[in-house]
C-alpha cells in the first residue's frame, strides 16, 4: 500500500471520528445562518473587564510600622462603577467616590473622581495602562504627580526607602 492511500485513510478514520464530522453538513449551514444573524460590526470590542483593580505604592515606615503611600481601588461592575481612595500615614481612612464623582471613559481609558476627606476636597486625573495608574492629584496643598503600579496579589509591604522612610527631616548630627 503506498504513503498516500495510508495517509487518506487515516485522514478519514479521524474525520470519522470528529464530532463535528457527525453533524453532517447541517453543522456548515448552521455556522452560516447564526453569522448572517449577527449584525455587522460584531465581533469582540474591547474594554475593560467587570472586576477589582488595585493600584498602589503603600509601603511601612520602619520606625512606627505605619502605612505610607496611596491606594486606589477601582470597582468595574455592569451596575455601575466605585472607587476607593486610601492614604497612609497623614490618612484620614478609606474615601469613596461613585455617581457623578467618579468618571471612567474606556475609549480614553482614563479615570477622574472627586472627593471629601477630613483633609479637604482631593481630585485625581489619570490614565490607566495594564501595569499602572498615572496622573495629577490634587488637594489643599497644590497639585501632585502620582503614578502607582497595579497591585495583582497581597503581599507582605516592602519598607520606605527614601525620604519617606523617616518621620523627621532636617535633623542636624552632633560633631565629635
Amino acid at each position: 500500500m503506498s504513503r498516500a492511500i495510508a495517509e487518506n485513510r487515516k485522514m478519514e478514520r479521524m474525520r470519522a471520528a470528529s464530532p463535528i464530522h457527525a453533524l453532517g453538513p447541517a453543522t456548515g449551514l448552521l455556522a452560516g445562518l447564526l453569522g448572517s444573524l449577527l449584525p455587522a460590526g460584531s465581533e469582540a470590542q474591547p474594554g475593560w473587564v467587570s472586576g477589582t483593580y488595585v493600584y498602589a505604592d503603600l509601603c511601612t515606615l520602619p520606625a512606627s510600622g505605619d502605612l505610607s503611600g496611596h491606594r486606589i481601588t477601582l470597582r468595574r461592575s455592569p451596575n455601575g462603577n466605585g472607587l476607593v481612595y486610601e492614604v497612609g500615614r497623614q490618612g484620614s481612612g478609606p474615601v469613596a467616590a461613585t455617581g457623578p464623582a467618579l468618571v471612567v471613559d474606556d475609549a480614553a481609558r482614563t479615570v477622574a473622581f472627586t472627593a471629601e476627606t477630613e483633609a479637604g476636597p482631593i481630585s485625581f486625573e489619570g490614565t490607566l495602562a495594564p501595569d499602572l495608574l498615572a496622573g495629577i492629584l490634587s488637594d489643599a496643598s497644590g497639585a501632585h504627580p502620582l503614578r502607582l503600579p497595579r497591585v495583582l496579589r497581597a503581599g507582605a509591604r516592602r519598607a520606605c526607602s527614601g525620604p519617606e522612610a523617616t518621620e523627621t527631616t532636617g535633623t542636624i548630627t552632633p560633631a565629635r
